[in-house]
């Protein structure tokens, strides 16, 4: 079937609701900020829209809810997140697949399962280039709900968390929360890690509430609280279940300083929308994270990006943190740098424990030698798409 051009909501350009590029530091030049608010990217890939009542009745469907699921490489988590939407008798009205895998097989594997399928939901598939924030972004660009939903493709949403988190926006007369997310209830009320444990024994890191942010550039471990029902006001959201309302991405959008996998990249982002909106943690809104270990990278990246990453995000927001706080803020470093050794001389056939010390030690001379810098750009749509109906539908 011939590709069409998309000419629903998608094509309207989003405006532009920001005043000034937000301050802060990266190893990106300004020009690669300015470079990404220019002409849009066009990309492809596939429609295909809400057809007859299957599980699920079509009047219940989130009509002003989109989901937007960034991917890498997880054909098996998107189709069990799928039948999962399936299930649920409030999905969103819209989802949208963003692809970076450089193969062909989640691209099979999405439309495989959605051709026989009558589903209660509009489902685009678009492929993408890689990058955790810029999938984001163009997920953002592909949707059109009010309520923009993300969820990790290896998160699994409960019977009511839609509705749940959807209601905290709707009962918000004045319109100030930007922002809400879902409870991961199975990373609630569960004992901390032993590396977690020594940093509050040691007092690297304050032992605090849950969803705060500490000058040291930290967020205490979800773990620590149990289930509750109702919202609470908080700094960060997970990345893996988080909400916005669309004016406030018209405002924010998802920062590609963390091109490529992102580390705290929900840090910054929770850190950026708070200081126009509230930020809501919805109790009674649940999902279940099963980390899948793929579409990872590297220790050594990852422990070059955790070092880096960090020390941006307490740069651009800790700017003016006590001495006190910069000292547990270098100490916690040095901890983990140690922590992984000592693992390693403990469990030598833990090899991956080097690779990931290295790239930790190899982030902190990058910021003391080069700071890593970047400048947002405006907010402003960066995306078009061309996307045909699916085959065989």
């Amino acid at each position: 079937m011939a590709t069409r051009e998309a000419s629903h909501p998608h094509d309207v350009a989003a405006p532009v609701g920001r005043e000034r590029p937000a301050g802060g530091a990266t190893s990106a030049p300004e020009g690669s900020a300015r470079a990404a608010a220019s002409a849009p990217v066009r990309l492809g890939g596939w429609r295909k829209a809400a057809s007859a009542p299957g599980p699920t009745a079509m009047g219940r469907a989130l009509r002003d809810c989109s989901l937007v699921v960034a991917t890498y490489r997880r054909p098996r988590e998107l189709s069990l997140l799928l039948d999962r939407l399936l299930e649920l008798a409030d999905p969103p009205g819209e989802v949208v697949i963003v692809d970076g895998s450089p193969d062909e097989e989640a691209t099979r594997a999405v439309a495989a399962w959605a051709a026989p399928r009558a589903l209660p939901f509009d489902l685009a598939y678009v492929r993408s280039p890689r990058g955790l924030t810029r999938q984001r972004n163009v997920g953002l660009d592909a949707s059109t709900g009010e309520y923009v939903f993300y969820l990790d493709d290896d998160c699994l949403p409960e019977p009511g968390d839609f509705t749940a988190i959807r209601r905290v926006f709707v009962d918000d007369a004045a319109g100030r929360v930007g922002a809400v997310c879902g409870s991961v209830i199975n990373e609630m009320d569960v004992e901390p890690s032993l590396r977690w444990r020594v940093r509050f024994l040691l007092r690297l890191v304050p032992r605090g509430e849950p969803g705060r942010y500490y000058p040291t550039a930290t967020s205490v471990p979800k773990g620590l609280t149990v289930p509750f029902t109702g919202t609470r006001l908080i700094d960060v959201m997970p990345g893996c279940s988080m909400t916005f309302r669309r004016t406030a991405l018209r405002q924010e959008r998802f920062s590609l300083f963390f091109d490529g996998y992102a580390q705290g990249e929900d840090m910054e982002m929770s850190l950026r929308i708070r200081r126009r909106w509230e930020i809501r943690w919805c109790g009674d809104a649940h999902v279940v994270h099963r980390h899948a270990p793929g579409g990872r990278p590297p220790r050594y990246e990852k422990g070059r990006m955790e070092v880096r990453n960090r020390f941006f995000i307490w740069q651009r927001y800790s700017s003016d943190a006590a001495v006190a706080d910069r000292v547990r803020f270098w100490s916690d470093i040095a901890y983990g740098i140690v922590f992984d050794l000592v693992s390693y001389t403990l469990r030598p056939t833990q090899t991956w424990r080097l690779s990931h010390l290295a790239g930790c030690a190899r982030g902190v001379v990058d910021c003391l030698i080069a700071p890593p810098r970047y400048v947002e750009p405006p907010a402003a749509r960066e995306n078009e798409f061309s996307l045909a109906e699916l085959p065989g539908t």
